[in-house]
């Protein structure tokens, strides 16, 4: 560490910032420099009558270019290349005791941490420097107003003997790779390569396919003398289709595929054979039959392993406080935020031999890509790997600067407006079998039950993944929502296979991942985008003003998981009348 960065990790709060700033130009160029210049100003001078200066104080700009195409049945529908600049900022106002976070409005509509704050996209100092000037002070008066709002809530009511902010060491990195502008026709022409299989499939009423390649570049500066930018290329390719069944019943499948670059992507010819193998088996459940009601063993493997875990368990190992309600009104809500598992450290939540660990510092797990890593989290705190689960056994959650009961410091997992979220998953297990043993462990499961067939599930549907987002699962008050079963099939005795055409999980809860009576030594990587449902609840608890508006990629790495006992059920609802005429691509 040069004598620029000591001084910088020296700096304390409110006392100006760090050297490094004398070489802003080299360190993120014009645009950290207006961020350092105004974050100085602000620290030292932002205060309204007599109340008080911001203790904390920080800010963030995502710089995104990005480069879209859509195509349906092989026609070009949308192209375009764009470039915005977004701005973070965040105020605390108070003390790392008692701040202006961690409190519940009983107003949330319209919550500064939900808006999309832009910039110029001109290196502009004197613009930029404006900007940040008057969106720095709207951010403190509204911190000024909740805290406000929050002492006296509390005048009626207690909260949980725990400060609202830890400390952090000052951190500094500074990666400034050159900019990359991503190239237009070659994702338009490959989505219309992909898109074109559709036309083949006389049962497909609608698809999409779409690509995006964006290259984000980030710069953060806050007021104890972190300070880092950093940049990353992502392309995603989903490939979405939808038919109906005589019947009227809404089927729906989709491939997705992630790289870094264009160039990271499997061969064209790769893609086009995914993409036919889902419209094929999509065309196929069209026929296929019910299945009324079914408990016993049940398979899940590959991405519906991932997906389930995704689901079901990796919502549980955030560490979520909750938050003060403003008034009598909020409370059974804010109630209803807490994370189970923050009781559960210590007790077993998965069976013997399990382990889940989040590591964000891989780039690759098992030979396979993983897409959920980074170097700095939102709160530039250092990536680096989290023991969840060891032999079963809950020993942590992921968190933020935010403490709750237990889990006092941050593991580096601040990524979306203010919350924890997973990087990449990896679930291991010292009792893995090979495919044919756990082939061979699965049948004499059914066995043992006395049933005809057992039932493995292949694709588990995903809510950011359909055309149609009124077919989704219809969970009871009380169940975990998870989203229905696109490729089930029951297996039967002598290793025949019938398809399922769609179902449902009942009761499925986490405490089900205790009964997991066997699983592969191999495992499957799945990246998908994750956003908890709490996630834009808990965005309004935080001094986040404003939002880059991102979807952070979780990558998860999981063996074929079989369950003893599981219950499948017949969705349930009115079904849509299918087209009066047939498809016109084959009439």
């Amino acid at each position: 560490m040069n004598a620029r960065n000591v001084a910088g990790m020296a700096a304390l709060i409110g006392v100006g910032l760090p050297a490094w700033a004398a070489d802003a130009p080299e360190r993120g160029g014009v645009v950290m420099q207006a961020m350092r210049d105004e974050l100085a100003r602000s620290v030292e001078a932002l205060q309204m009558d007599r109340l008080e200066k911001p203790y904390f104080l920080s800010y963030r700009i995502d710089d995104v270019t990005s480069t879209q195409a859509v195509a349906n049945f092989g026609a070009l529908a949308d192209k375009s290349s764009t470039r915005n600049r977004f701005l973070s900022i965040e105020v605390r106002v108070g003390s790392p005791d008692l701040d202006n976070t961690n409190f519940m409005p009983s107003r949330v509509s319209g919550s500064p941490a939900t808006r999309t704050l832009t910039l110029p996209l001109d290196d502009d100092y004197r613009e930029l420097r404006r900007q940040l000037w008057l969106n720095t002070d709207a951010a403190y008066k509204y911190a000024l107003e909740t805290i406000a709002k929050k002492r006296a809530a509390l005048e009626n009511r207690s909260r949980e003997e725990l400060p609202d902010f830890v400390p952090a060491e000052p951190h500094l990195s500074f990666a400034d790779a050159a900019a990359l502008r991503p190239p237009v026709e070659p994702v338009a022409e490959l989505v219309r390569t992909l898109s074109r299989v559709f036309r083949d499939f006389p049962g497909v009423q609608a698809s999409q396919t779409r690509a995006s390649h964006v290259y984000r570049r980030s710069y953060y500066v806050n007021s104890e003398g972190t300070a880092f930018t950093q940049a990353r290329p992502a392309v995603f390719i989903e490939a979405l289709a939808k038919t109906q069944a005589d019947d009227g019943t809404v089927l729906q499948d989709f491939e997705w595929f992630h790289a870094r670059r264009l160039e990271d992507l499997p061969p064209v010819a790769v893609l086009v054979e995914s993409v036919r193998g889902m419209a094929t088996t999509l065309s196929a459940r069209r026929d296929a039959p019910f299945v009324d009601r079914y408990s016993g063993p049940v398979l899940f493997e590959g991405q519906a392993a991932a997906e389930l875990f995704a689901q079901v368990l990796a919502p549980k190992l955030l560490a979520v406080r909750v938050p003060v309600a403003e008034d009598d009104r909020m409370e059974g809500f804010t109630a209803s935020l807490r994370n189970p598992f923050q009781d559960k450290i210590g007790a077993r939540v998965l069976p013997r031999g399990f382990s889940v660990h989040d590591d964000p510092t891989l780039d690759s797990y098992a030979g396979a890509p993983l897409f959920g890593g980074y170097p700095i989290d939102d709160d530039g705190i250092p990536a680096a790997p989290t023991a969840l689960v060891e032999n079963g056994v809950l020993k942590g959650l992921l968190a933020t600067r935010n403490p709750i009961a237990g889990i006092a410091g941050s593991t580096g997992n601040r990524r979306m407006m203010g919350i924890p979220l997973p990087s990449n998953v990896l679930v291991t297990t010292s009792r893995g079998m090979s495919d044919e043993e756990l082939a061979e462990e699965f049948k004499l499961l059914i066995e043992e039950r006395g049933n005809d067939y057992g039932v493995v599930v292949r694709r588990l549907a995903n809510p950011m993944a359909k055309l149609d987002r009124s077919d989704a699962a219809r969970t009871p008050r009380g169940e975990v929502a998870v989203d229905r079963l696109t490729r089930a099939y029951k297996v039967y005795p002598d290793g025949r296979e019938e398809a399922i055409r769609k179902a449902e999980l009942s009761g499925v809860s986490e405490s089900d991942f205790r009964d997991i009576v066997a699983t592969t030594e191999t495992t499957t990587n799945y990246t998908l985008g994750f956003v908890p449902i709490i996630t834009y609840s808990l965005a309004v608890t935080t001094a986040q003003y404003g939002t880059a508006a991102t979807q952070p990629a979780m990558s998860i790495a999981v063996p074929d998981l079989l369950f003893e006992e599981l219950t499948l059920r017949k969705p349930v609802g009115n079904v849509p009348l299918p087209p009066v005429a047939t498809h016109p691509f084959f009439d």
